[in-house]
């Protein structure tokens, strides 16, 4: 008698089982990593469209399966709760315990009816506050109400760590979230910050090249029309399927967690499920590797100069002075490649260079500023304070005058030597 074949769909307490229900969503992050190269200030759209299995499909071929996931099943998207059939499958699903993946626009009330009456919950939920896309009040007031509806038994609330990564913020953003947490702990709403996953092994997430190597992962991903990927860029641009969960006795079983594969695509993998823990890498050499750290400036490189000079306020708004500098250098750069020269941003450059001491360059800086044409009295008293410092005083003057009447200059002078607030030039 002939053994039974081995069920495809790995269930260690490792793996991870998702249920991408729809790769619809009704927002659109720019810092999403659903789709390659995050450029700052573009919105991101869904990986595609589909033919969505129905809420029954979903069910039927879920509940057919013999056996299931340690971890608990998420139902993840896109926005899982746009699939029109969302509570029906969260409420019908047998033998799993569920995890949700949410930005909370969904009827809570609605869905936590549909739950009860079958005698479901989810165990676990995640979810986290978008500052761009709802208001603070409004969220506050969704994640109270599914906290307090027993639809999740621990539920999660959460924000993206953006802190260092201000190529993503404005003062929308800033202003939400600052607004956002103040009410969250005045009303005693737990959360946590999650780093930001947006880079590929620390290089900007752009899939400009596939190398070689093997991989190793945990991942069960099922896309909206249930074909089976253990690898969600595999998972995006639908490249080698193992099958289809409504077909299960016809899916190639996927390798176990630290069963290496062969793999042609490494590059194009999507940061959130390499830098997960639930999978690794071994190149040539057979050394075993995960993620390296996240390089905040590799942002820089898809952005305007203008919008280089905005990060660089924000660097320096939080106090991140090295991180300005390197801003700054990559505005300068641009603009230059460009066939510009702003003295802006070079009087912006001598400011950071001074907060982090490289007072030299700091003055000279400050003196190209000045050469084109930046003549501002702050600009030109802190050129002279750096200048005082470093007895280059004869030097720093030597180019102002050619821009700062001598009369102007030698007020500006006066008001160091008082150490008082130096009044704006006249005329």
């Amino acid at each position: 008698m002939a053994a039974p074949a081995r069920f495809p769909l790995p269930t260690p307490e490792i793996h991870v089982w998702v249920a991408y229900l729809t790769a619809r969503c009704n927002f659109a992050c720019d810092y999403c990593i659903q789709k390659p190269q995050i450029v700052p200030g573009q919105r991101r759209k869904p990986w595609g469209k589909y033919a969505e299995l129905t809420g029954r499909q979903w069910v039927d071929a879920l509940n057919a399966f013999p056996v299931r996931p340690v971890h608990p099943l998420i139902l993840t998207g896109g926005e899982p709760s746009l699939h029109k059939d969302f509570a029906f499958i969260a409420s019908r699903l047998e033998g799993y315990e569920l995890d949700m993946t949410s930005n909370l626009t969904f009827d809570i009330d609605a869905v936590a009816r549909e739950m009860k009456a079958h005698g479901k919950r989810f165990v676990t939920s995640f979810h986290t506050y978008h500052p761009k896309f709802i208001t603070p009040e409004k969220w506050l007031d969704q994640a109270e109400r599914l906290r307090d509806s027993g639809l999740v038994e621990k539920p999660t609330f959460s924000m993206v760590n953006l802190q260092r990564f201000p190529h993503f913020r404005d003062d929308e953003h800033d202003r939400n979230l600052a607004k956002l947490t103040e009410l969250a702990d005045r009303r005693g709403l737990i959360y946590q910050f999650n780093e930001f996953r947006g880079t590929h092994m620390g290089a900007p997430y752009e899939r400009a090249q596939k190398h070689s190597i093997e991989c190793t992962s945990a991942w069960v991903n099922i896309d909206p029309e249930g074909n089976v990927f253990n690898c969600q860029y595999h998972l995006t641009e639908r490249k080698n399927a193992f099958g289809n969960i409504t077909a299960i006795e016809a899916c190639k079983p996927l390798p176990a967690m630290g069963e290496f594969f062969a793999c042609t695509d490494f590059g194009f993998c999507d940061p959130c499920h390499e830098n997960s823990g639930h999978g690794a890498f071994r190149d040539i050499n057979g050394q075993v590797f995960r993620r390296t750290a996240n390089d905040s400036r590799v942002y820089l490189k898809w952005m305007q100069p203008d919008a280089i000079r905005a990060v660089a306020r924000r660097y320096f708004g939080q106090g991140d002075h090295a991180e300005a500098e390197q801003a700054l250098l990559a505005a300068i750069g641009k603009q230059r490649e460009a066939g510009q020269d702003d003295g802006e941003t070079w009087a912006d450059l001598g400011v950071a260079l001074y907060e982090t001491n490289k007072k030299k360059q700091c003055l000279a800086a400050l003196l190209h500023a000045i050469d084109l044409g930046v003549t501002r009295t702050e600009i030109v008293g802190s050129t002279l304070h750096v200048a005082r410092e470093l007895g280059m005083v004869e030097h720093a003057k030597s180019t102002i005058l050619r821009h700062v009447p001598a009369q102007i200059l030698s007020r500006i002078e006066q008001a160091l030597d008082a150490m008082q607030p130096i009044a704006p030039a006249q005329g």
